[in-house]
């Protein structure tokens, strides 16, 4: 019985955000996919989530191979009684491929000096409509960042096209025609 309530209150307290605004900031930003400028991130209201919106992240390929890739660096500025991690993940987007080609979606997060979490899903075509891929961790494989220090969240996205069709090409915009990736998140008490 006392395992039982240990595991409730340790579930409890995994998925209660923290009282109070929360909010995020971009500290850095590179890559083909994303220039200086061209991407902004934005805190829910019900501290649970936020987005990445990019204004210019497509990559077109004429019967070859392309790919585009943007590099963010951001901190989330919580209590410090409170620590994060990623427990899923939404991609959304566009894609038009042709027969006989693919479009690869990639997607990589971590807190510096801890393992990566990495994530791949492949478009194949023939294709021309939106699509959706969720990333979904189990609450226990959840991985949160350090208690008390607030090293920033790196977050890399690649875009890949591969094929034969003369025109392949490739987003990540919502059907609010922004291009965006959602990160829900996980929180625990330190």
């Amino acid at each position: 019985m006392l395992n039982a309530l240990a595991t409730v209150i340790l579930a409890f307290a995994s998925v209660v955000p923290p009282p109070g605004p929360v909010t995020i900031e971009v500290l850095s930003l590179k890559g083909d996919g994303c220039a200086a400028g061209s991407a902004a991130v934005a805190m829910s209201l019900d501290n649970e989530a936020f987005t990445v919106t990019y204004s210019d992240f497509i990559v077109q390929a004429h019967s070859s191979e392309v790919r585009k890739t943007c590099e963010i660096s951001v901190r989330v500025n919580h209590p410090d009684d409170y620590t994060y991690g990623i427990a899923q993940t939404d991609y959304r987007g566009f894609a038009h491929i042709g027969a006989g080609s693919r479009g690869i979606a990639k997607g990589h997060y971590f807190f510096p000096g801890m393992p990566t979490r990495h994530s791949s899903h492949t478009i194949p075509g023939p294709v021309s409509d939106n699509w959706q891929v969720t990333d979904q961790l189990p609450p226990q494989d959840v991985l949160h960042g350090p208690c008390r220090q607030r090293k920033p969240l790196s977050i890399n996205a690649e875009l890949r096209v591969v094929g034969k069709s003369a025109t392949t090409f490739m987003t990540m915009d919502s059907t609010d025609s922004s291009v965006s990736s959602t990160f829900r998140l996980s929180w625990r008490k330190c």
